[in-house]
Order: structure tokens, then C-alpha cells, then sequence
């Protein structure tokens, strides 16, 4: 098939088409299942999208966000006590996903650790998303049983920091009060959805899309990139760290 006529059988734009095919452009289940139509694959396709986006690989109340994040454009997220899902290792995404689910059987928890590390292809598009990360500096000081665990984790966290599309910065933890004390959030901008926010605590998660409260999130987002080291400083506090771990 032409991308002209996969476009015709779908029921999409050929831009659509052509975005997807390169890779430019993530996808939206209505996709896939146009497309697993008009190739008449009986679901392979379909199977395909919700192997990655099912409850055994990712938890259900997340999967909203999670396909946003295929289409989001900008990409705003503050930790607080864990690195966000779309900048960790295996290994560290491993160990959070048993602390979080700590009755899940192996099988359910390589499930999880698949689903985040998939998440993370948007980051390597030819165009990704513009993704800001703001931590507070505890978040990567934690210990763990393992040293290794964090070594890699601020590795990779310094490996994002040099992307061009990529901001890395951490609040130093001797900042007095700063607004990011109550907790992690997340902020999407996605077009044709608006922009919305996303809070999560043990067991649920929250996404909000009334633009009063999502502009305070974004205004706290604000005041924390002002309290937060700048970039540089924020890569070699990293360094810092890392040549501090046991």
C-alpha cells in the first residue's frame, strides 16, 4: 500500500500516515485499530499496542497518561523522592515497580519494567517531545542495597541532560519551603486534548483538566525551576553525587 492509500482505508491523513511511518508521531489506540484494519491483520496490531498499555503492564489508572505522553508535545514532571518513570533505568524502574507492588509475581513486575521502558522511545525520536525534569535533590541520594542502582540511574540522568530537547535540574535541599514539599506531579501539553496535570499517590492517580488547577501546577512548576539549580549546576551537583556514592 501507498501511504495515500493506507490513508483512504483508515480513514486517516496521509500526513498522519506518513508521521506514523516515520516514527515522527506517536500513536492513539484509534489509530492502530484503523490501521489493523486496513491491513487486515485480525487484531496482531492491536495486540501489539495493548500488550504495552494493559493492566498487567501498566496500571490501569496511568494508562490515560501514559498514551498522552505518545502525542504530547511538551512534557513538565517534578519528583520528589522518585525519578520519573520516563527517565529511569531498568534497573532502578525494577526495583521501584516490587517497592510499589510488593505481592506482584516476577512475571507481573517484568510487565511493569517493559511498559516503562517502552514509554521511553518518544525520547529518542528523530522529533521528541520538549521534556523538563525538575527533582529535589533527596530523590537521587537515596541509598539503596545496591549502590549500582543509583550510580546507573544518575549516569542516565546526566546521559538525558546533554539531549537538546532535554532539561535536567535538581532543588538543592537546603531551599527553605520551596512549593514542591507536598509531592511529585506531572504536566502534559497535547494537541486537540489541552494541557492537563497528573498527581499520583500509593494505589492511585489523579489527572486533572480544570484549567484553574492545572495553571497552579504550572505556576508551581514556575517557582521550582526558579529555586532549582540551573542546568549546568545541576549537571555537575550530579557528578558531585555520583563520585560521592559508596
Amino acid at each position: 500500500m501507498t501511504q495515500q492509500e493506507m490513508a483512504q482505508s483508515s480513514f486517516l491523513s496521509q500526513s498522519t500516515v506518513s508521521s506514523l511511518e516515520a516514527g515522527d508521531k506517536g500513536t492513539k489506540r484509534e489509530h492502530v485499530e484503523r490501521l489493523d484494519t486496513a491491513l487486515t491483520a485480525n487484531g496482531a496490531l492491536l495486540n501489539a499496542w495493548d500488550a504495552y498499555f494493559s493492566p498487567n503492564g501498566m496500571i490501569d489508572y496511568f494508562r490515560e497518561v501514559a498514551e498522552a505522553e505518545q502525542t504530547a508535545t511538551e512534557i513538565r514532571e517534578y519528583g520528589f523522592g522518585v525519578v520519573p518513570g520516563l527517565a529511569q533505568t531498568e534497573g532502578y524502574a525494577r526495583v521501584i515497580s516490587q517497592m510499589g507492588s510488593p505481592h506482584a509475581p516476577p512475571e507481573k513486575i517484568e510487565a511493569m519494567v517493559r511498559a516503562r521502558l517502552h514509554r521511553q522511545s518518544i525520547l529518542d525520536r528523530e522529533h521528541p517531545p520538549m521534556c523538563a525534569i525538575i527533582l529535589d535533590e533527596s530523590t537521587v541520594m537515596r541509598a539503596f542495597s545496591d549502590p549500582g542502582i543509583m550510580y546507573a540511574q544518575i549516569n542516565r540522568l546526566l546521559e538525558l541532560s546533554y539531549r537538546p530537547r532535554v532539561t535536567i535540574q535538581l532543588v538543592p535541599m537546603l531551599t527553605e519551603q520551596h512549593p514542591g514539599l507536598d509531592g511529585s506531579f506531572k504536566l502534559l501539553a497535547v494537541p486537540d486534548s489541552g494541557d492537563f496535570a497528573y498527581i499520583e499517590g500509593r494505589g492511585a492517580g489523579l489527572t486533572i483538566r480544570e484549567p484553574g488547577i492545572v495553571q497552579g501546577y504550572e505556576r508551581v512548576f514556575g517557582e521550582l525551576r526558579s529555586a532549582a539549580l540551573p542546568a549546568s549546576a545541576s549537571r555537575a551537583r550530579l557528578e558531585e553525587i555520583r563520585g560521592e556514592a559508596p
